[in-house]
């Protein structure tokens, strides 16, 4: 049973073992944020978690994630779509949500651009999803230098500001996998930032099962749903 003070156990619990990885690579200074994941729960887990002291709520879909928004308050948290987002969602995704992590193809930043511009309205944060793992399955763009320096210049020259990357680690990859997949990413975010004026300050890596691992190599938000809620009902 989900209770407020079970999510305020799992989140003492994560934050202890974010802590250790950080002291594990000596960073520990670096901040490491959590944000709850919860698609397929109903808005009453979403109290739960804003009453434990969550305050980044990622959701899937722009359709559920609306519903919730609307139900609880736009202000309640900074609420982040972190899953496909197709074109006819846009308008809707840029008004509910504060930051936009899963952008994974060209076509989405033009329409956002679009959308803004010369309106002057406020841009929520953009993050471009990056396929480290390199599985077909997945979304992203390729983790390339190349590419990636290409788009961001291409947000520029649409007057988005990109914040960040998300990646997700192989599923059912061992250690090394996962941590590759998670290195990859810092190590390209690194170079952006040192060969383009792009201050990249989001690394959006590590779920449940591997967050740990991604603290290692770098992460700055971990996005957890069964770490803090048990297993997801399914809709």
């Amino acid at each position: 049973m989900i209770t407020v003070e079970s999510i305020e156990k799992n989140i003492l619990r994560a934050r202890e073992m974010i802590s250790d990885a950080l002291s594990h690579v000596g960073e520990s200074d670096r901040c490491v944020e959590i944000m709850a994941v919860t698609k397929t729960h109903p808005v009453e887990i979403v109290e739960m978690a804003l009453a434990a002291g969550v305050t980044i709520i990622g959701e899937n879909r722009i359709s559920e994630g609306g519903r919730k928004i609307t139900s609880v308050g736009r202000d309640a948290a900074c609420w982040h779509i972190i899953g496909p987002l197709h074109r006819k969602e846009i308008r809707r995704a840029l008004r509910d949500f504060h930051s936009i992590d899963s952008i994974d193809r060209i076509e989405i930043l033009q329409e956002i651009g679009k959308r803004f511009q010369g309106t002057g309205k406020k841009i929520p944060s953009l993050l471009l999803e990056v396929n480290t793992s390199g599985e077909i399955a997945k979304h992203g763009f390729s983790p390339e230098k190349g590419v990636l320096e290409e788009i961001l210049g291409f947000a520029g020259e649409q007057n988005l500001k990109i914040d960040g990357f998300l990646t997700i680690g192989p599923l059912g990859g061992d250690e090394t996998a996962v941590r590759k997949a998670f290195s990859t990413l810092r190590k390209l975010s690194d170079e952006l930032v040192s060969c383009t004026s792009h201050p990249l300050t989001v690394l959006s890596m590590g779920m449940s099962d591997d967050f740990a691992s991604a603290v290692k190599e770098g992460a700055t938000i971990v996005r957890l749903g069964r770490f803090l809620f048990g297993a997801r009902p399914h809709i």
